[in-house]
């Protein structure tokens, strides 16, 4: 909210003070902010089991304290923080659920809204500014100092990557009835906060913020609301102000007076149990548990403790309580939008018009969907729902999250017959229909007609958009039930967006299986390390990258060790092989060389 300051109360308040020659005390509340491990899936509803760990606030008051009347609807907040974001929930008691606008950074406080204020290293200046009201509409400004400083607001800025959904217990904008409440959800990015401060919290630190919600009297003309506006003036009355911790005046930009928030319980070594090694393994052909047994000591001896498992639920159900003797992470390797189970009619599309269900792209397993289909949606979030349910699993590993090649790897021109040194309509998928019908809403043209829309980067982005949608989904789904997600990617963010439309330094998983296989593009060993130096130095700093290694190609010599060297040279977290039937004797030696040099 802008300054606002009620001068009637404020004469009353200075010569009160002048002739009790005391001034006016408040103690700025404080809160201990819970650390969670997991990602929130981002709804509005406070169902997720992690805001059982945090504690409610206070209910609201005035803004003035003591000195106003207590507000009539209640209010109040709670917040966790994690690896990527900081947490904010809000609860409003309301029987009039009301709003307004629906542009982003409209004056959102016009209408009834709940409002987030947040200065990170707490000096009163560089601070942040939250609103929404019960449209979910979003109001999001910086300012470098307040406003009675000569402050300005920069309403152009935006917290980058913010999520925030609203659930309302009632019906919006309908007089005829009582509402109950309705519910605000806020994740903010710590990437959002470091772009100007730099600043992202350890166990301990206090940031100051403050809460507040803007409250409208209304009336009720033919069944809708409208503010009440006083007789004399013909304006609306003055909004009501209600806070976490008071200000003292009708003013919340006074961030001295906000309160403290202390970030807490996290552990000193979250990542500690993350698997180093990793190894890709089919376990569609069930063993008998004493070999699958055998197989896990081998694995663990050399010192490979991370297993992404491709199986069905029953298999995983069998192989995951032995795995887990072994101290052992097991995440469900799964086929994502390349599923042999497709429906015909959700198949990716080419630019000659031809469907995966009619026509060969390379192999007949390729039986891409189309990601911006809620059916395909619905059909992957249904398979990992499956997959969670499993006891003992980790996570889930996502693989062929992309659109079919649009340029193989040129290691692999000569196995297919091809020169792909440029864009092939064959090869460049993307267009079903429902994807086309997308993008003419949007920018008023069918790709089909579009002049060389192969190059045309806008529709590169809003491919790569609705991809990234989907995964977003995906992910919150996942993280929502208590496991970590990953995925096998392209080398390179850069690469995997010109080759196969695949936009994965977007996702914001919990790490990452980067496919460096130089083989495939004829480079040598010491590429790995380049590629792998790419990524980390393009993702956040907090992402975890697991060199993927194919091992058919470090059969000989020390190869091997060089390809792991490499990438460890480049700063990878980890590695991960590809995969357990190509693992040979003296692959298993170097590996296990390796490991022993490693451990302290």
């Amino acid at each position: 909210m802008f300054l606002i300051i009620r001068i009637s109360f404020f004469i009353l308040s200075v010569l009160f003070l002048s002739c009790s020659g005391q001034k006016a005390k408040s103690n700025p509340k404080k809160y201990r902010c819970n650390y969670t491990d997991r990602t929130l899936f981002i709804d509005g509803e406070l169902d997720e089991p992690q805001w059982g760990q945090a504690s409610w606030s206070d209910y609201f008051i005035d803004i003035e304290g003591d000195a106003s009347p207590v507000p009539w609807h209640k209010t109040r907040m709670k917040m966790l923080w994690g690896k990527h974001y900081l947490y904010v929930a809000a609860e409003l008691e309301e029987p009039h659920l009301w709003a307004t606008l629906t542009d982003r950074d409209a004056i959102i406080y016009r209408d009834n809204d709940f409002e987030v204020f947040i200065d990170p290293d707490g000096d009163g200046l560089n601070y942040y500014e939250l609103e929404i009201n019960a449209m979910g509409t979003e109001f999001d400004l910086f300012l470098d100092k307040p406003y009675n400083k000569k402050g300005t607001a920069d309403i152009s800025w935006d917290f980058k990557g913010l999520k925030s959904e609203v659930s309302l217990a009632g019906t919006l904008n309908d007089a005829s009835d009582t509402d109950n409440n309705w519910t605000v959800e806020i994740a903010i990015p710590w990437e959002a906060f470091s772009a100007n401060t730099g600043l992202i919290p350890v166990n301990g630190d206090t940031w100051r913020m403050n809460f507040s919600r803007v409250q409208w009297d209304l009336d009720t003309i033919n069944l809708h609301y409208k503010k009440k506006v006083n007789s004399e003036t013909g304006k609306p009355l003055p909004e009501h102000n209600w806070v976490w911790s008071e200000q003292g005046a009708v003013n919340m930009h006074i961030p001295e007076k906000w309160g403290f928030i202390e970030f807490t319980g996290k552990p000193e070594d979250l990542l500690s149990d993350l698997p180093e090694f990793w190894i890709w393994m089919s376990a569609y052909r069930m063993k008998s548990e004493k070999e699958w047994d055998r197989t896990f000591q081998s694995l663990k001896s050399i010192g490979i403790t991370g297993l992404l498992i491709a199986a069905d639920t029953i298999v995983l159900k069998k192989v995951i309580p032995i795995a887990n003797q072994y101290n052992m992470q097991v995440h469900a390797w799964m086929w994502t939008m390349n599923s042999y189970d497709a429906k015909p009619e959700w198949l990716s599309v080419n630019r000659l018009g031809h469907s995966l269900a009619d026509q060969k792209a390379y192999v007949d397993y390729y039986k891409f969907m189309c990601p911006a289909l809620p059916e395909v949606q619905d059909f992957i979030l249904s398979k990992m729902d499956a997959l969670s349910r499993i006891e003992g699993l980790s996570g889930i590993h996502m693989d062929y999250v992309r659109y079919v090649d649009v340029i193989l790897p040129v290691g692999l021109w000569d196995k297919y017959g091809l020169v792909q040194d440029h864009i092939m309509p064959d090869f460049d998928y993307g267009y079903h229909p429902h994807m086309r019908q997308l993008y003419e809403e949007e920018y008023g043209i069918d790709p089909f007609l579009a002049d060389d829309i192969e190059h045309d980067s806008t529709w590169l982005q809003f491919r790569l958009n609705e991809l990234n949608k989907t995964v977003t989904k995906l992910r919150d789904f996942t993280n929502y039930k208590g496991l970590d997600i990953t995925a096998a990617v392209f080398p390179t963010p850069e690469m995997s967006r010109e080759m196969v439309r695949q936009d994965w330094d977007k996702w914001g998983l919990d790490y990452y299986f980067p496919m460096v296989y130089h083989s495939f593009y004829n480079e040598d060993i010491d590429w790995i390390r380049n590629v792998v130096y790419e990524n980390k130095a393009t993702l956040h700093a907090d992402a975890k990258v697991f060199c993927g290694l194919f091992l058919p190609v470090l059969k000989s010599g020390n190869d091997l060790t060089e390809a792991i060297n490499a990438a460890y040279a480049g700063g990878a977290d980890g590695i991960a092989f590809f995969d357990f039937n190509a693992l040979n004797k003296n692959q298993i030696e170097q590996i296990s060389r390796i490991v022993k040099m490693k451990k302290p």
